[in-house]
């Protein structure tokens, strides 16, 4: 059994740390357990009343989960997800600290910029091991892993009926009338900080991006789904046509991800929506730069081979720049 023992930043992060080691329990045939991703159960049907967030990859075993998870009175709560989370962390910690690394559990715990391949002797022989692996550090990869089994990971990731019909609302919104939709997202907040600003760009940025895209379409339609938790000055936006996510995290994410081409500053947000979608995507790296899309990314996209289709092998990183 494999268990994810420390949470690392926010949703992006925690998908993309998840969906690795779900790639890697599939391709080992051992069970996967991550209490660490607490905040963000709920979002998901596969998790929503699973105090453990359980992956199965024999789907007897999981069957039999799911029957007896049916029988409880309600899911769990916060409190205890959390409670459960931290004994886990600080457990594991301790024990590594303690230099029991190999009994009565083997503790993998990386650096801030260790990583650890998945594919690797190393880790295959301590996933084969028959023991319990707790596992601390987010680099955690095996992009092979991941594209191989995508379709599991994406079906264990998919959306419960609320936020799937906010995307399906959003989407069919933004698709109206039109031969293109390019998700935009808008991040500011903590990037007024983080690198000391490097990413965080105003309204008029992103709106000169928007035209550039719009203009190496020439003749078609394009609608820009505009995903955002910020207050935007939509007179920037003058002469776009511009429609708004759900609004939600989860919503704007999945919104993003069945675009054609999505914008966006760095980040594990667009980077999963990219990767769940197989839509390309363009990172937003300098205000002074201009957004070209190369041309067979241009004609895949008007032929529909790329979005929906997953023709194109994204796992979050940027198309171009």
């Amino acid at each position: 059994m494999l268990v994810i023992a420390r949470r690392y930043g926010q949703l992006g992060n925690r998908l993309f740390l998840f969906a690795h080691l779900i790639a890697a329990a599939k391709h080992y045939g051992v069970a996967l357990r991550n209490p660490c991703f607490a905040e963000y159960a709920h979002l998901f049907p596969r998790m929503s009343d699973d105090l453990w967030c359980r992956y199965e990859p024999d789907s007897n075993v999981k069957s039999s989960r799911e029957k007896t998870a049916s029988r409880h009175a309600s899911p769990p709560s916060l409190a205890q997800r959390t409670r459960l989370m931290h004994a886990i962390e600080i457990g594991t910690k301790t024990l590594y600290l303690a230099r029991l690394r190999e009994h009565p559990f083997k503790i993998i715990r990386l650096s801030k910029h260790d990583e650890c391949d998945l594919a690797g002797n190393e880790f295959e022989s301590a996933a084969r091991s028959g023991r319990v692996v707790l596992l601390q550090g987010w680099r955690f990869r095996s992009d092979a892993f991941l594209m191989q089994h995508w379709a599991s990971i994406k079906d264990f990731f998919s959306l419960g009926v609320r936020d799937r019909n906010a995307v399906d609302e959003s989407l069919a919104t933004a698709r109206r009338d039109c031969d293109v939709v390019v998700g935009v997202h808008i991040r500011r907040g903590d990037y007024a900080n983080f690198m000391d600003g490097r990413y965080y760009f105003d309204d008029a940025c992103y709106a000169r991006w928007m035209h550039q895209v719009r203009e190496q379409f020439p003749g078609r339609k394009i609608n820009f789904l505009v995903c955002t938790h910020e207050a935007i000055d939509e007179s920037s936006f003058k002469g776009l046509s511009v429609f708004r996510g759900p609004g939600s995290a989860i919503g704007d994410m999945y919104s993003l991800a069945e675009t054609d081409v999505m914008l966006g500053p760095p980040s594990t947000f667009t980077g999963w929506a990219s990767f769940i979608g197989q839509a390309p995507r363009i990172e937003l790296q300098s205000a002074e730069k201009s957004v070209a899309l190369p041309p067979h990314v241009q004609e895949s996209i008007l032929s529909g081979s790329i979005q929906g289709k997953g023709t194109v092998q994204i796992v979050g990183n940027r198309l171009v720049g």
